[in-house]
C-alpha cells in the first residue's frame, strides 16, 4: 500500500495530481487530501477507486501549526505503508515590487504561508513514517525558483528557498527521496489574477498569451516521474526538459 499527501488538493493543479494517483495506482493507494475546500474534494473524487481522506486545514493560521501537520498525517495512524509520499504543492502569489516591500505583516505573513508551512509539514512527515521503506518528499517548485520575473520578486524568492532547502534535505537525509518540480506555466486562479494584475506589463502578457500546460499532462507526468524514480535527488527538474523523453 502507498500513501500519498497531497496540499493544496483543492486547486487546479492539485486535484489533477489526485487523479493522476488514483489513475495510476487505484485501490492500492491512500491519499490524504489537503485543502480549504473539502467539500469539492470529496465531490471531485467520489468515484475514485483510491482511499480518499480529505481534511480542511488553514495554512494562514499561525497558532498550532505543529500540531495541524501532525492531524495530517494522523489521518493513517496505524497503518502499514511500503511507501510515503508528500507532495508540497500549496503556495499563493505576490504581485509585488521588491523596492516597494516595506510591509512587515505581510512579509511574515507571505513567509509563513509559503515557506514555514511547507518546512514544518515535511519535518513532521519524515518523523512520522521514518520507518517507511521508500520516503518521497515533491516540492512543487517553478520556473520562478531560478529565474527572476519583475513584479514577482518575493514569489521568486520563496520559490528559491523551498527549492534550496530541499536541495540541502536531499543532502542531509539520503535514505529520503527529494524531487523539485516545476509543472509548467498552467491556467489557475494564481496566472489568471497575474494576468490582470501584475505590475510589469511584460510579465502580464505573458500570462495572457502563453500557451499552457495541461494541468493533467503535467500532474500525469510528475506522478509518473515519481512512481518510477526517474530523477536526481534533490534536483529540479522542468515539465518541459521530459517533454520528449515521456
Amino acid at each position: 500500500m502507498k500513501l500519498f499527501i497531497v496540499t493544496g488538493a483543492g486547486g487546479a493543479y492539485g486535484s489533477a495530481v489526485i487523479r493522476q494517483l488514483n489513475a495510476l495506482h487505484g485501490d492500492s493507494a491512500t491519499i490524504v487530501a489537503v485543502s480549504r475546500r473539502v467539500e469539492e474534494v470529496q465531490s471531485a473524487t467520489a468515484s475514485f477507486t483510491s482511499t480518499i481522506l480529505p481534511i480542511s486545514v488553514e495554512f494562514s493560521r499561525r497558532e498550532g501549526l505543529e500540531a495541524r501537520c501532525s492531524e495530517i498525517c494522523d489521518l493513517v495512524k496505524g497503518r502499514e505503508f511500503a511507501e510515503a509520499v508528500l507532495i508540497n504543492n500549496h503556495a499563493s502569489d505576490a504581485s509585488v515590487k521588491v523596492a516597494d516591500v516595506r510591509d512587515v505583516g505581510y512579509l511574515e505573513d507571505y513567509t509563513f504561508l509559503n515557506l514555514t508551512t511547507f518546512q514544518v509539514l515535511t519535518s513532521v512527515f519524515l518523523e512520522r513514517f521514518a520507518g517507511v521503506p521508500r520516503k518521497v518528499c515533491v516540492n512543487v517548485s517553478s520556473l520562478a525558483a531560478v529565474q527572476a520575473m519583475p513584479s514577482l520578486g518575493y514569489y521568486c524568492a520563496i520559490k528559491a528557498a523551498r527549492l534550496m532547502a530541499y536541495k540541502v534535505l536531499a543532502l542531509e537525509s539520503p535514505d529520503v527521496r527529494v524531487f523539485n518540480w516545476s509543472p509548467g506555466p498552467m491556467k489557475s486562479a494564481m496566472t489568471d489574477t497575474l494576468s490582470r494584475e501584475t505590475h510589469n506589463v511584460g510579465i502580464r502578457q505573458f500570462f495572457q498569451s502563453n500557451p499552457w500546460v495541461e494541468t493533467d499532462v503535467s500532474a500525469a507526468k510528475m506522478v509518473k516521474i515519481v512512481e518510477e524514480d526517474s530523477f536526481t535527488t534533490g534536483e529540479q527538474q522542468d515539465v518541459f526538459d521530459r517533454e520528449k523523453a515521456i
